[in-house]
């Protein structure tokens, strides 16, 4: 009796390890510090970028977008985020500022991924510190695409950078400060500018021997319409040198808070929390 127990389980061992290696070696997980399985989605920012463009209605002046960040491991929260912004009957597109993942692994931002494919709009990602633990700078830039990058929808162009300097050991590259003087350096067809990034200057994140130089930039510039930032879990507004551009703050995913704006042309017209 004994014999055939024994004989009974290792032939169910057996069988299992085989299923796995035949049909299920595909889904296995080699390393948590991977950088891409043979299931994992590249280049999503290019393509809802090109999904934004098919979808957009040239009758409409208004941008209408949602901006939400520190989604890391808030699962149903960023489910019911969803669901909530699915609701909206004019809406553009959703950023999501920073820190998908928790731990800059790719099996956190495939789950996000997966979650926010549930949108009826594009949406388009930014990076966060929480991003580039590990190898997750890597996972980004090939999941979602460049760290810093720009595009214009209708007359305005939005400026998509890299704030997270703590993690780059405040070495001066992050703000990229030559680059972002390129971005704003003009172009007589766009009304206006927004700029999105996660780490704000206020915090010890950023590289505060930068930040006079990075505000000034903003604060001075005659297009400029506002800059919004996440990760201090907080909603708040501030106005740097006394100057007439907001830096707007959005609270976190997983408080269940996200920001809804709107712009036309060369103005910002709203801007709200909205708590779920």
């Amino acid at each position: 009796m004994c014999r055939f127990v024994m004989f009974r389980a290792v032939y169910f061992s057996v069988v299992f390890l085989t299923f796995l290696v035949f049909y299920g070696c595909g889904r296995l997980e080699y390393s948590p510090n991977q950088i891409f399985d043979k299931y994992s989605p590249r280049d999503l920012n290019a393509k809802n970028l090109s999904r934004l463009y098919e979808l957009q209605d040239t009758t409409d002046d208004t941008i209408r977008f949602v901006l939400t960040g520190d989604t890391q491991r808030a699962y149903d929260q960023a489910a019911r985020l969803v669901k909530v912004v699915n609701r909206y009957e004019k809406l553009d597109f959703v950023f999501l500022n920073g820190d998908i993942s928790d731990f800059g692994l790719l099996q956190e931002m495939k789950i996000m991924a997966e979650v926010y494919d549930g949108l009826k709009v594009p949406y388009i990602s930014i990076i966060g510190n929480h991003d580039l633990v590990a190898n997750g700078q890597a996972v980004f830039e090939r999941m979602f695409g460049a760290r810093n990058f720009s595009f214009i929808y209708k007359d305005v162009k939005f400026v998509c950078h890299d704030t997270n300097s703590r993690e780059y050991h405040f070495d001066k590259t992050a703000p990229d400060l030559p680059w972002l003087t390129q971005e704003l350096a003009g172009g007589a067809d766009i009304a206006g500018i927004i700029g999105i990034s996660h780490v704000p200057p206020v915090s010890d994140d950023f590289d505060q021997d930068m930040r006079q130089a990075y505000e000034s930039m903003i604060v001075d510039h005659p297009k400029y319409l506002a800059n919004f930032h996440s990760h201090v879990n907080s909603h708040s507004i501030s106005y740097p040198q006394n100057g007439a551009v907001p830096f707007i703050i959005s609270n976190a995913v997983i408080n269940s808070e996200f920001l809804y704006v709107e712009v036309i042309h060369d103005k910002l017209v709203r801007y709200e929390n909205v708590a779920y």
